[in-house]
Order: structure tokens, then C-alpha cells, then sequence
């Protein structure tokens, strides 16, 4: 008997960052942007503290029965992975076909050094957009970000990889054609040409995202990175507007209203909005997504979260242990 194929989306939860996995029937591993958190931030500690009215001393030091004798801050540090742990738990001894990078900020790309160049995951293709950010060493004096990933992500970009490796560096925009790509159901939405060179002049790295959709039983995925209002509109204006129509939203900027553009989500119009995010931030868009009758996740509450795409246009979303992380069903097939 044969199994159905399918493609398995790893939403991991990395903390208040992104890093995706994307496992296609071709075995073409894709890697969407990288978060190493094997810890809790000290804001997130304060934020997650508030929301359940206790000081961040008692969120740190005081085991509640509902934890099973584990400090609130036990429980959320449980939920968080570790990017190379992932791989190596789920995709050992495979090389990552294509490594997207967003846009250059750091929580896309904090751990990129160790997954790269320490432990020498191979990598064949390196999607970059073509942004001026730039960055010196003493940005990273007061940060809690690491100065050897800004340099790896440079020397990937110029297509050199650990141990004199080399790879293909691909910038590709909207329209670009290429079966190697298009076999996996990637369409590229932006950024485009004019959206990149207001994004250079601004320095409104956000807006420089890719926003990409993958394609598959007849189900459709939004991956727009942080992407904010000048993208959405720039989408919307320079595309048929039907592009955005969706099943599935990874909510852009971890799910904060910056990221949150009314006309272009009722373009998208989702059944479930995932949101890749530490603490809820002040500025959480929830109630926003929730207006238009989207069910919406988070890798904060749920942990890391897998969405598989079944060709029959089945959809299963669970989490880590494999339990069913909703019962809302999907429209029919569009």
C-alpha cells in the first residue's frame, strides 16, 4: 500500500524569533530563518510574568501544581528548541537544500554560525534579497545578539561556506522563473525591485521580506517573514490581489499589529494564523486576525507546531507530542 505524499511544515519555537523547516515530497529540505533560544529572554520572563499577575521572582522561583511541580518559567523554557537539536532530531544526515533569509535582522538569523559554519550542516542554495544593512563589531558590544553571525551570514551571501564549501546565492523577486523552485511549490509574492529600493533609502529592513506562498494539495501557506504595511501595499498594488488568498497565515512580525495590514489579510482571508513569538507583545495583533474568523496559534502557548499538507487536501496541525492542535475544519478546496 502506498502512503499518500505530502509536505510538512516545522513552525519550531524558537522564542521570540523565526526558523522554519519546510519537508517537501521532492526531499528538497528548505530552512526558513534561524532563532538559536535554548533560553528565555529576560523580557520575555517580565512579559510572561505580567500576564499571569505574578512578580518575575515568583514566575522564576515558585513550582504551581498546573506545571507539575515546575516553575512557570520551567514550563515556557521546556516548550523552547534549539534549531540544531531539530535538525538533528528530525532530519539527520540530510543537507538543507535551500536556506531562505528573509530580511537581515538578527532575531531571523541568531544562530546561523553555529548551525552553519560549527556544525556544518550543508547547504546547496542561499536566498538573499539585495539589502545595503549594514553592521560593525561594536553593534554587538551592548547586544545580546552575536557579532560571528553577522559574519557568517556576510561570507553565506557572497556564496562561500565553512571549509572553502561554496554555494549557489539566489536573489530572486517576483516572476522569477525556475523549475527548481517551482517543483515545491514556492511562489515568490516579494519583495519586488522598487519594494527593495525604498526599503534601502528607509532602512525599514521589514519591509525588504520575502513574502513567499507554498502550494500543495490544493492548500496555500503565507510565509511573509516581518513583512509591514509598505509590502503588503506593494504586493497588492503591483499583483492580481487573488496571490494572497490563503488557508494558512504565519503571521507577519510575530504576530504584531506592524505586521497586521487590513487589506491585504482580507485578501489572504485564513482559516489559521500561526504566530512564531515569545511573550504576547503590547502591540499583538490577535483580536485583528481573529475578527475575520481565523483560529490563531502560537509557538509561545503551543510550542513547536507542524502543519503536513496532504495531497487529497487533508491538513493535519499538531504539536511537538503529536497531539491535534485544532479541531477547526478548512473550507473546501478553492
Amino acid at each position: 500500500m502506498s502512503i499518500m505524499q505530502h509536505v510538512t511544515l516545522h513552525f519550531l519555537n524558537v522564542g521570540h524569533g523565526d526558523c522554519t523547516f519546510i519537508d517537501p515530497p521532492s526531499g528538497h529540505l528548505t530552512m526558513i530563518d534561524v532563532n538559536n533560544s535554548k533560553s528565555l529572554r529576560v523580557d520575555d520572563e517580565v512579559g510572561l510574568a505580567r500576564s499571569m499577575g505574578m512578580s518575575v521572582d515568583a514566575f522564576r522561583r515558585n513550582a504551581l501544581i498546573k506545571f507539575g511541580l515546575r516553575t512557570p518559567a520551567d514550563h515556557y523554557r521546556a516548550l523552547l528548541v534549539d534549531p540544531y537539536d531539530y535538525f538533528h532530531t528530525h532530519f539527520r544526515g540530510r543537507s538543507v537544500f535551500r536556506y531562505i533569509q528573509t530580511h537581515p535582522d538578527m532575531d531571523h538569523m541568531s544562530g546561523l554560525c553555529q548551525f552553519f559554519w560549527w556544525n556544518k550542516i550543508p547547504i546547496l542554495n542561499f536566498w538573499d534579497a539585495v539589502t545595503k544593512k549594514q553592521q560593525t563589531r561594536a553593534t554587538f558590544d551592548e547586544s545580546r545578539y552575536d557579532w560571528n553571525d553577522w559574519l557568517t551570514y556576510r561570507q553565506l551571501r557572497q556564496g562561500s561556506g565553512p571549509d572553502d564549501t561554496t554555494l549557489t546565492v539566489l536573489r530572486l523577486k517576483p516572476g522569477a522563473a525556475g523549475d527548481f523552485y517551482r517543483q515545491d511549490g514556492i511562489k515568490i509574492l516579494g519583495p519586488s525591485t522598487p519594494t527593495l529600493d525604498a526599503a534601502n533609502r528607509s532602512e525599514r529592513w521589514n519591509d525588504a521580506s520575502y513574502i513567499l506562498r507554498l502550494d500543495y494539495g490544493g492548500r496555500k501557506v503565507i510565509l511573509p517573514g516581518d513583512a509591514e504595511e509598505n509590502a503588503w501595499e506593494a504586493v497588492l498594488t503591483e499583483q492580481d490581489e487573488r496571490v494572497l488568498a490563503c488557508d494558512i497565515l504565519k503571521a507577519a512580525h510575530h504576530g504584531r499589529q506592524s505586521g497586521y495590514y487590513q487589506p491585504a489579510l482580507a485578501a489572504m482571508d485564513p482559516s489559521l494564523v500561526i504566530c512564531s513569538v515569545g511573550n504576547r507583545p503590547e502591540t499583538d495583533a490577535t483580536d485583528e486576525y481573529s475578527s475575520y474568523g481565523s483560529e490563531v496559534l502560537t509557538t509561545r502557548r503551543d510550542g513547536s507546531i507542524t502543519v503536513t499538507l496532504w495531497a487529497d487536501g487533508e491538513v493535519w496541525v499538531q504539536n511537538a507530542r503529536g497531539d491535534r492542535l485544532t479541531k477547526a475544519e478548512l473550507p473546501a478546496l478553492r
